[in-house]
C-alpha cells in the first residue's frame, strides 16, 4: 500500500552556491530570488538551498545567515529550516513555498 504521505517531505528542486566562487550579498539574494521564481513556476512547494557549513570560510559561514535572513522576509515563504540530516544537515535550507 503507497504511502499518501510519502512526498510531502521530498525535496523537489535545489540551488547549489558551492563552486559559484566568492558571492556579494546582491548576487546571492538575486540567484535565490530567480530560483524561487523558477520553483513557483513549476508550481514546486518545498525547495532547498545547498550553502554549506562555513567550514571553508575564514570566518565561518557567509551564505548561510545572509540567505536565512532575507528568505525569512519573503512573503512567498511559508517556513525555512535546516535540513535534517538525509538532506544534508545544517549546510541545507529547506525551503516551504506558499
Amino acid at each position: 500500500m503507497a504511502n499518501k504521505y510519502e512526498n510531502l517531505n521530498k525535496i523537489q528542486a535545489e540551488l547549489d552556491f558551492h563552486d559559484l566562487g566568492i558571492l556579494s550579498p546582491q548576487k546571492i539574494y538575486s540567484l535565490a530570488d530567480d530560483f524561487i521564481k523558477d520553483a513557483q513556476k513549476n508550481n514546486y512547494t518545498k525547495i532547498a538551498f545547498i550553502v554549506g557549513q562555513g567550514k571553508h570560510s575564514k570566518n565561518g559561514a557567509v551564505i548561510k545567515p545572509l540567505l536565512q535572513k532575507y528568505l525569512s522576509q519573503d512573503p512567498s515563504i511559508a517556513k525555512v529550516s535546516l535540513g535534517k540530516f538525509a538532506q544534508g544537515g545544517e549546510g541545507v535550507l529547506v525551503v516551504d513555498l506558499l
